[in-house]
């Protein structure tokens, strides 16, 4: 498709986000941005437990393909267990942690989504690779009620939508 340089450049004049680090062939959106400009919603927590998640998004390009990656942190009130970003290896340590959460992330996910996924394909991955992890077993009990009286897991449809809008947002900007 088009050299890293490139691609790059089109996100930064696209201001998808507050700053775009790179990291040998990975380009990360830090500090993302709505299109109107606002400051995107990344976080999420449950409402009657301290679990949280945050997001991150980010384009790999290798040999002119290109891969959508979804970084996904999971923060809760255990304090047994936190990563610090030092304990991150390889395109893992791109993503920022540092959240502000009430505590440092005790997890991290990392999807790798094709950059040409259709929206049954890109859910399908999310179900397999993260919604299946057992310490976020937690999002099935995040629920709210939809306008037809039924119950929807609205932490999963909260992350499904922000990487899905990103990810078009990603594709938009790099026509």
């Amino acid at each position: 498709m088009q050299n890293i340089q490139l691609v790059r450049e089109k996100l930064e004049n696209a201001k998808l986000a507050g700053n775009i680090y790179q990291q040998d062939n990975l380009l990360v959106l830090q500090a993302p941005y709505q299109d109107d400009g606002s400051a995107l919603n990344v976080f999420a927590q449950h409402q009657h437990a301290g679990e949280q998640v945050g997001l991150q998004f980010a384009l790999q390009i290798v040999e002119q393909h290109i891969e959508y990656m979804v970084g996904v942190t999971l923060s809760n009130q255990d304090k047994s267990y936190e990563i610090s970003a030092g304990n991150l290896k390889g395109e893992k340590s791109a993503f920022n942690l540092m959240y502000a959460f009430y505590n440092y992330p005790k997890k991290f996910y990392l999807l790798k989504i094709p950059f040409t996924a259709q929206i049954s394909e890109f859910k399908y991955i999310f179900e397999q690779q993260l919604f299946n992890q057992p310490e976020l077993k937690f999002l099935d009990t995040a629920l709210k009620v939809n306008p037809h009286g039924q119950n929807f897991a609205w932490m999963k449809d909260f992350i499904l939508q922000q990487a899905l809008e990103m990810k078009v947002r990603i594709q938009l900007a790099l026509q």
